[in-house]
């Protein structure tokens, strides 16, 4: 009896032991069929996710160097369904819920990631680095186009963000256009942006591309004009506001112009007045040979930010004469030309009213660009906002969710 007992006993024992290295086994079975199973949907998940974003629009990235895929989450969430069940839907031991994909994350029209984006793409080489040196081309007397289709105006990208006079900062970083340094830095943000949009898009002094709606797209960029003569007399204006104080710091610091205003103040209304009426002829003469300057930019020649006597047109004489009569400052009614033709180009002259010009404005109207191109050459009613800079995946494999963000990545430029 005692020996029965004893046998009886670790048969139960034997029998307990066995039956938890089963269970063990069975949860070491389970932990991995669930562990490959999450580590195979990880997987399918981030390279359905690429594959979505490789349908990307191939004339966005020939003409724009930007990665942008359509948009539309009932489309994307079919696509990636179908990828999850072509892989999972022969196992019967694996159970797939619906798939839905969300691009709302990432809409092209966001102006920060498709920053990001063209900083990538001039980084990387996509936009070479301009010459900066336009010679004098033909005179600028196309009035060019303007826009005036309702709908494609009503759904620009940048009519959502608030407008800005970029000369509004002129006074709070006068000190810094002194010294260009800043603003010419290659490898700063706002010189690669400027680069890219001086490069990408059509200006004044450049051949205008057939495929481009504006003949003068930089300065579009700039102030949103819907004309192309609206946009290239508000850049004349801003040349000029921005050359007035450079002048008017030459005439007072150039000591034989000083000395000219001086004499011709005395002449004209000698005592006490005088020294109002030298003030007003050195307004006057800065501001006409302002004038002078942003109208030589425009025909392609070159204008210093400092001047000297060889770079300056304009003389005393004509602007007493001009402003003798009606006390109006003068502007002149054709170009005159300095002595020498040299400083900055109005390539470079755009790349500083762009240094200070607000960074979502200025993508914003880049979009507005992309928008319009493509509705003339390739989509009439092609939508920037229909479109993505990534994408949000959902689903659920054996009851468990799965979330991911798939977005473009710097390393595609490479």
């Amino acid at each position: 009896m005692i020996r029965s007992s004893r046998r009886g006993s670790s048969s139960v024992f034997l029998c307990v032991i066995l039956s938890a290295l089963v269970s063990i086994c069975f949860a070491f079975i389970y932990s991995t069929i669930q562990y490959t199973t999450a580590s195979r949907t990880d997987a399918l998940m981030r390279l359905a996710g690429i594959s979505l974003l490789s349908e990307f629009d191939k004339d966005i990235l020939e003409d724009y160097g930007l990665f942008l895929v359509p948009g539309k989450d009932r489309d994307l969430s079919l696509k990636l369904d179908h990828y999850l069940m072509y892989t999972f839907g022969q196992e019967p031991q694996t159970s797939v819920g619906s798939a839905s994909v969300s691009s709302g994350g990432f809409p092209a029209t966001d102006p920060a990631a498709i920053r990001e984006q063209i900083l990538a793409c001039v980084r990387s080489g996509g936009v070479q680095s301009d010459s900066s040196g336009s010679e004098p081309l033909i005179s600028d007397t196309d009035a060019g186009r303007a826009l005036r289709h309702g709908p494609t105006i009503a759904s620009l990208p940048s009519r959502q963000l608030p407008s800005q006079d970029p000369l509004s900062r002129i006074g709070e970083l006068a000190g810094q256009l002194t010294d260009v340094t800043d603003i010419f830095r290659d490898g700063s943000e706002r010189y690669l942006l400027s680069t890219y949009v001086l490069n990408t898009f059509n200006c004044t002094t450049a051949s205008p591309s057939p495929d481009h709606f504006f003949q003068r797209e930089v300065e579009y960029i700039l102030n949103g004009g819907l004309s192309d003569q609206e946009n290239r007399k508000k850049t004349s204006s801003d040349l000029r506001t921005l050359r007035l104080p450079f002048n008017f710091a030459h005439i007072y610091a150039d000591e034989t112009k000083r000395g000219a205003l001086a004499a011709a103040a005395e002449t004209l209304t000698p005592g006490p007045a005088a020294a109002l009426t030298q003030a007003a002829l050195a307004t006057a003469w800065a501001y006409a040979e302002s004038v002078n300057d942003a109208e030589l930019l425009m025909k392609g020649f070159r204008v210093p930010l400092n001047k000297d006597g060889a770079s300056w047109a304009i003389d005393l004489e004509n602007i007493i004469e001009e402003t003798a009569g009606s006390g109006e400052p003068a502007s002149p009614d054709r170009v005159i030309h300095p002595k020498e033709n040299k400083g900055l180009s109005y390539d470079q002259y755009l790349r500083v009213l762009l240094f200070l010009e607000d960074s979502d404005l200025m993508t914003g109207r880049i979009l507005d660009l992309i928008q319009i191109n493509m509705r003339k050459n390739v989509n009439g009613s092609f939508l920037i906002g229909e479109y993505c800079s990534g994408i949000t995946m959902e689903t659920a494999v054996n009851g468990r969710r799965y979330s991911y963000e798939t977005l473009y990545q710097r390393i595609l430029y490479h």
